[in-house]
């Protein structure tokens, strides 16, 4: 599983704003967040709970000058870009509200329209804060310009039947069950894989889910790209099989805090094996 956690760090995007701004045009919120609408768009807003895809670009702010101009082509601001997704070649998907994204763009996102451009200034205490995260230092406002290219209704993944009597058990300690085996060669190390997947804590809590992201997510079998237990379990399916693995913490993020995923966690997972090459 990808450590989401992380992911908003390493991809972000090249949205073309020119010009400079009017101050009668730029909005603040009670929070103190501000924005600035380059170009409108049409159709459906953003609201809380929207399966939302965007290009993305940002930098750390380390003046308050031209907070508003078009940093894209200001050769001064490169040293603090901190992602460009455009450069990546990869749209970002994620459901508005469940700070799945920078910290602090939720409330900045909220309204905008498909096609729409807006450029918004975090103040710290929005973003990171004292603490900081990766590249991003200590109390430090934050600028996103942000190029919204799709708004969905949500799509709600729900946790799969199972027939328990079915479970299986490895020598390592992985609990599986096959739902549907899917037709071919079984996957194998050095297959790339690409898969749908909710997962879940024992007590049925979602922590994550590609079908609810509407990305599906590839690897590498046997690259330590994955934790453990997918590593093991994606080797008893094949193409268009689905399963349910059972994963315990020593074939998971063992003691530490993953995201949402509590320390020494039992993680389940509803899998769908949808290509292997």
């Amino acid at each position: 599983m990808k450590k989401l956690y992380l992911f908003f760090i390493t991809v972000f995007a090249v949205a073309a704003f020119t010009g400079c701004s009017n101050d009668s045009e730029i909005k603040t919120t009670g929070s103190g967040l501000k924005y600035f609408d380059e170009t409108v768009g049409e159709g459906k807003d953003a609201e809380i709970g929207d399966l939302l895809s965007i290009h993305f670009k940002g930098w750390i702010v380390m003046d308050s000058t031209n907070l508003f101009s078009d940093w894209t082509k200001d050769s001064t601001r490169l040293p603090y870009l901190i992602g460009d997704s455009y450069r990546q070649g990869q749209v970002v998907k994620f459901v508005l509200g469940e700070d799945a994204f920078i910290r602090g763009t939720d409330e900045g996102i909220i309204g905008m329209k498909p096609n729409g451009k807006r450029m918004i200034v975090i103040p710290s205490e929005l973003a990171y804060g004292e603490q900081g995260m990766g590249p991003v230092p200590p109390n430090a406002d934050l600028k996103v310009l942000i190029e919204l290219l799709d708004v969905k209704d949500p799509i709600v993944a729900e946790m799969w039947d199972v027939d328990k009597s079915k479970i299986k058990t490895t020598e390592s300690g992985l609990m599986y069950v096959i739902i549907e085996e899917g037709e071919g060669d079984f996957a194998t190390a050095g297959n790339v894989v690409t898969v749908h997947y909710s997962g879940y804590l024992e007590d049925s809590t979602k922590f994550d889910s590609s079908v609810e992201k509407d990305e599906p997510f590839s690897f590498v079998i046997g690259n330590k790209q994955v934790i453990a237990g997918w590593d093991e379990g994606l080797r008893f399916l094949k193409k268009g099989g689905k399963a349910r693995f059972v994963i315990p913490p020593s074939l998971g993020y063992g003691d530490i805090t993953a995201g949402k995923i509590p320390p020494n966690s039992t993680l389940i997972f509803d899998v769908e094996l949808l290509d292997v090459k």
